[in-house]
């Protein structure tokens, strides 16, 4: 095994123009993805499954009470519109409804718009990674074009003909999609301004994710390094960025089924993909494809984190603040049964297992409120991953019906 490997930006997406290769190469033979996984951590190796897709075994005998893998940001993450006050962008501290007063704020005209933080301190680190005010800016232009859609008409709410097939009208309406693009790409900026429309809720959320993301693709263009074979808590920050954009990249993208399941999604992605082609600054602009957009949502989907308010008991409702992607924690599977513990400090993921470990052990967490359910509760919540569990605790309840 090579000391070091050349960190090569990639997608799995399709052809990309001139301009998007800069930043991000085709898929390098030279890569290797089980490297890759394999800087994850000494404690266990990522492999197939037998039921498929990869997950997480330990290499040896693991003591309870072992932390097994440390977290210390997200690739990119996102806070809801009702708590985007309230809950801090860096690190998602909650004051208890507290509107907070720390602030990174812009003037567009008579509009203020604002990103909130819980301390000056989380402020001047969001800063540190920034660069040149481009995600904070990239940010604020999402805040500034969301409250003024607020005054501009609610767009149609869309679905594919039941009757229709899926697949062909997914593939018209991207196809129409990009002669749209053509259109708007060569228009003058006012005039591309002008087109700028009203996006949903649920919709700025995903934005913001996806910025995030682009933001980080292009951080690490600018300080490519040859990243060294060591585990991720062995590396410096920007050998931790390129390595788990690399892991970011391996992750499965789940669009494709997510659209199959709920046909009206094709509509809103591309409202998605449509509002970041208006609107994206300049120095993001080149990497604003539908192949990478479509492949940056999907892997959120069935990989992201909830960042959840803390209960201060079992009965306490928990607040569903947002989502974090964090790509070396996104090859844990799930179990009803966990034999692992997930604990948020911030905006820091730890995981710890809550028992002894054998050798070849899968580790697997649980990913949610679904495991105190009735058997057939638990597989229909967690078929929003798109996958039937199969564990131990599921099968023998079945086994017992």
């Amino acid at each position: 095994m090579p000391s070091t490997i050349t960190v090569d930006l990639h997608s799995e997406m399709g052809s990309l123009n001139d301009t998007e290769v800069k930043y991000i190469k085709s898929p390098s033979k030279d890569i290797d993805t089980d490297t890759c996984l394999g800087q994850i951590s000494p404690f266990f190796n990522v492999k197939k499954t037998k039921y498929g897709g990869r997950g997480c075994f330990a290499i040896s005998a693991i003591p309870k009470g072992t932390v097994l893998l440390t977290c210390n940001k997200p690739i990119s993450s996102t806070i809801i519109k009702p708590f985007r006050k309230e809950a801090c962008t860096r690190c998602f501290s909650y004051c208890d409804g507290r509107i907070l007063k720390t602030k990174i704020q812009k003037k567009f005209g008579k509009e203020i718009v604002s990103l909130y933080f819980c301390s000056e301190e989380c402020k001047e680190e969001f800063t540190n990674d920034d660069i040149d005010n481009l995600y904070a800016d990239s940010l604020l232009e999402i805040e500034r074009h969301y409250i003024a859609g607020l005054n501009k008409p609610e767009m149609e709410l869309k679905e594919p003909s039941k009757t229709a097939d899926l697949q062909s009208v997914i593939k018209q309406e991207w196809e129409e999609v990009a002669l749209w693009e053509k259109k708007i790409r060569a228009m003058k900026p006012t005039k591309r301004a002008s087109q700028i429309f009203r996006i949903s809720d649920s919709e700025y959320t995903e934005i913001k994710y996806v910025i995030g993301v682009l933001f980080h693709m292009y951080k690490c263009s600018k300080k490519q390094v040859s990243l060294p074979i060591k585990y991720i808590n062995e590396l410096d920050n920007n050998e931790r960025n390129q390595l788990e954009l690399q892991l970011f990249n391996i992750l499965q993208s789940s669009e494709p089924e997510k659209v199959q399941k709920y046909p009206y999604l094709l509509y809103s992605y591309i409202n998605i993909y449509k509002f970041l082609v208006l609107t994206t600054l300049p120095p993001l602009q080149d990497l604003v494809s539908s192949d990478l957009v479509r492949a940056t949502i999907g892997r959120n989907l069935s990989n992201a984190f909830g960042i959840w308010s803390e209960a201060s008991n079992p009965s306490e409702e928990k607040e569903f603040f947002g989502f974090g992607v964090y790509p070396s924690a996104s090859y844990f599977n799930h179990s009803c049964g966990p034999n692992m513990i997930k604990k948020r400090t911030k905006n820091v993921l730890t995981f710890t297992t809550l028992q002894d470990i054998k050798p070849d052990q899968e580790l697997c967490i649980d990913y949610g409120n679904y495991i105190n359910e009735k058997v057939e509760v638990r597989r229909r919540e967690l078929s929003e991953w798109f996958f039937d569990c199969g564990c131990d605790k599921c099968t023998v309840e079945l086994q017992s019906q």
